[in-house]
């Protein structure tokens, strides 16, 4: 090797040891400008692929080509300046530009007075050592990546309790961040977990150099923490995890199958196919099956024949993720009771969302079922007693109406005939007269009985009556009656007989049949409601007969009433020769004038007799003054208007003659107010004074006078029509007129 220098015999056996070494060697000159290089060893030529000859002269730096900025070259140009020795390891190239790593140990050579003439660098291609510690490295890196990725949190502690490594799951779990945890003490960071399961597992492992399971709970934090210790050379591995949504829902299902449990109603869980997997207390007792008999039995082991298809439908609509409605239906006990019950089926869903089972429950509704046939019941015999009660209404209102009684007793028969259930009734009523028992009503028959009569003591009814006492005959086949009655028995299929008489204060009225189609025996019930209805039947009787005889009484006191008001009118005719006939007249076209006016009956009533009575107060009109030829002085003219003051005074006294005062007393009253006694105007006169006044003019202008002829109609009308709007109401005139005019 031409190393350009001549070398000395100790420097010879240098070289050849230099030479003969296995690790590369290069040494260079530190006095001259840039350090080259002058010695290298064959190790080092093959180490780099350079030769001697290539690498001799040059600086070394030109190994690393462009890759300069390491670590290791500033290291080095450091130990270099400062004349001391360092060990780096360097990116090289070989002469074929492929990477090595170069493990470089530099050291400084002293002359004898100390100064730095040479440094010797001693190679080692640790490119091998360098990609393992790259390849752990990166298998760190991706240990390190995982374990910061995955929801487990994983921690090392040494032999101290000193925290080690922690991963960001573990950080977070323990609510401290990395750098607050990574090389402190576990126990001092956490001292509220000395006493706890937690520290008193990690304190069982370093004593034991034993692994441990722990369960705890972190109260500062509120969480619930499973760990798992495992020991190694260097310490302990923990291994922890969150388990507080677990433990809620453990706490939770465990709330819920407590629930579950001491629910009195049958909850069952089922699987998609119908197979029973959860069978309840409530399930136990209301369907008389232990749960170890049901768990895995299908579902139609309960579920009779014909409600099969009502619980697929409810099945497929919880299969789709909906709850159904709860439904009545029918189940089956052990003994093979059936049950009724109320059903719900709700869909069972995983944390995924799907459907995995189903759940349902059914509520025993016996009692309901009992309860509702009660009130039924009870509703079925308030409506019956609403009906009677109205039905009894009615007849009342019949009664008190005093309408026909035929209607009234129709009305009661068929009120037996429906609260009963009797096929056929009738009603006979006693004639005192002539000794018999008239058909008054009857219902269920085809044939008219009105007007066939049965003899006091004949016949069935006929007995009753003379008798006074119920009869009940529960089949007629043998009992003897009329030839024609046994032939309306047979036409109308009758077999069974009831009739009681129909009393009235102590007096036979009639008598109240009932009959029926099929043998027949009442009962308390049905005689209780058959009492209750003969004895408005007697009320209806009796009360017609008060009413035929008030209203014969009333007429001949309504007949009384009017003939004493119309002697009064005749009494004031014959007094006033001039006026007589006048109050009839004027009475009765008054009467048709105020039907044209619309006026009601009634009101018709007050005006016909007002318009009789419409002078009556002249009767307190002095003779001289009265019947005076001559025309009355203004002193004889007062007296004189004072007659609707007198007619107020001698009728008010009268209470039925009340209603009739607006004639007598207003009759004389003008439309423009210019009449008297109290000057009224317009409408503030009654309808029936203002129509009065009319007619009373109008029959004073066509009826002869001593001092005048009679008026003709013409005449009359046109001053009547011409006074319209002063004297009169010109409405009331336009009716009039079309009132006279009539043909």
């Amino acid at each position: 090797m031409d190393t350009s220098y001549t070398l000395s015999p100790d420097l010879q056996l240098l070289s050849q040891t230099l030479a003969a070494c296995a690790i590369g060697v290069i040494i260079t000159d530190a006095l001259q400008a840039d350090q080259p290089i002058v010695y290298v060893n064959p190790a080092f030529e093959h180490l780099s692929g350079y030769s001697a000859v290539e690498l001799i002269g040059r600086n070394c730096r030109f190994l690393q080509g462009q890759d300069r900025g390491q670590p290791g070259v500033v290291e080095i140009k450091q130990a270099l300046a400062q004349g001391r020795s360092t060990t780096v390891t360097l990116r090289n190239y070989h002469k074929d530009g492929t990477l090595f790593h170069n493990e470089l140990t530099i050291s400084p050579i002293h002359d004898q007075a100390g100064k730095v003439t040479h440094f010797v660098g001693f190679q080692n291609d640790v490119t091998a050592r360098e990609r393992a510690y790259q390849s752990e490295a990166q298998a760190h890196g991706r240990l390190t990546s995982t374990l910061n990725r995955t929801t487990e949190g994983f921690a090392a502690l040494d032999w101290d309790g000193t925290i080690t490594y922690i991963n960001s799951s573990a950080s977070s779990l323990l609510g401290r961040s990395s750098a607050e945890l990574l090389g402190h003490n576990f126990f001092t960071t956490f001292p509220e977990l000395e006493d706890r399961t937690l520290g008193r597992a990690l304190r069982m492992s370093q004593e034991n150099r034993a692994p441990q399971r722990a369960v705890s709970y972190l109260p500062t934090l509120r969480r619930w923490v499973e760990m798992t210790i495992e020991t190694s050379d260097e310490g302990l591995w923990i291994v922890s995890r969150d388990i507080t949504a677990q433990r809620t829902a453990e706490e939770e299902h465990a709330y819920l199958a407590a629930i579950v449990q001491a629910s009195h109603d049958a909850i069952i869980g089922v699987t998609l196919d119908g197979t029973i997997r959860a069978w309840n207390a409530g399930a136990e007792h209301l369907y008389q099956h232990a749960a170890a008999e049901m768990v895995g039995q299908s579902i139609t082991m309960i579920v009779p024949p014909e409600f099969h298809e009502q619980q697929q439908q409810a099945f497929e609509l919880a299969r789709s993720g909906q709850r159904t409605q709860p439904f009545e239906s029918v189940r089956l006990t052990k003994g093979g009771h059936r049950l009724p019950v109320v059903v719900s089926v709700s869909p069972i869903i995983n944390v995924a969302g799907e459907v995995i089972g189903l759940s349902k429950l059914a509520h025993d509704i016996s009692e309901r079922k009992v309860a509702e046939v009660r009130i039924q019941a009870l509703h079925e015999d308030l409506q019956q007693q609403v009906r009677r009660i109205t039905a009894l209404r009615e007849i009342d209102q019949a009664i008190v109406s005093s309408g026909e009684l035929s209607i009234t007793l129709g009305m009661i028969l068929d009120n037996i005939r429906h609260q009963l259930g009797v096929d056929a009734a009738t009603v006979l009523l006693l004639n005192a007269s002539t000794l018999t028992l008239e058909y008054t009503a009857a219902r269920g028959f085809t044939t008219a009985l009105q007007g066939f009569t049965v003899r006091l003591g004949e016949e069935l009814s006929g007995r009753v009556a003379l008798t006074r006492q119920p009869l009940s005959i529960p089949d007629l086949q043998n009992v003897l009656v009329s030839q024609p009655w046994r032939e309306m028995l047979n036409k109308h299929h009758l077999m069974a007989y009831y009739a009681a008489p129909i009393i009235a204060n102590g007096k036979v009225l009639g008598v109240l049949e009932v009959l029926h189609s099929q043998p027949f025996e009442p009962s308390s019930v049905w005689l209780e409601i058959f009492e209750l209805l003969i004895s408005q039947a007697a009320i209806a009787v009796d009360n017609a007969g008060l009413f035929r005889s008030l209203e014969h009484t009333t007429l001949e006191l309504r007949f009384a009433y009017e003939e004493t008001i119309e002697g009064w009118a005749r009494a004031l005719d014959l007094r006033d020769h001039e006026t007589e006939g006048h109050s009839r007249r004027v009475t009765e076209l008054t009467v048709r004038l105020c039907q044209h006016l619309g006026l009601r009956a009634q009101q018709l009533v007050d005006v016909r007799r007002g318009a009789l009575l419409h002078d009556i107060g002249k009767m307190g009109v002095p003779d001289a003054i009265l019947l005076k030829p001559d025309k009355l002085t203004p002193e004889e003219w007062d007296k004189m208007k004072q007659h609707p003051r007198l007619a107020v005074e001698l009728l008010s006294s009268i209470k039925f003659l009340r209603p009739a005062l607006d004639i007598p007393q207003y009759h004389h009253e003008k439309w423009d107010g210019s009449g008297y006694p109290l000057g009224l105007k317009g409408k503030d006169i009654p309808l029936a004074a203002r129509a009065f006044a009319i007619v009373d003019v109008y029959d004073a202008l066509t009826s002869d006078r001593p001092y005048r002829k009679a008026w003709t109609r013409e005449q009359a009308i046109n001053h009547i029509r011409n006074e319209a709007n002063a004297h009169f109401d010109p409405s009331v005139v336009e009716v009039f007129i079309q009132l006279i005019e009539m043909p």
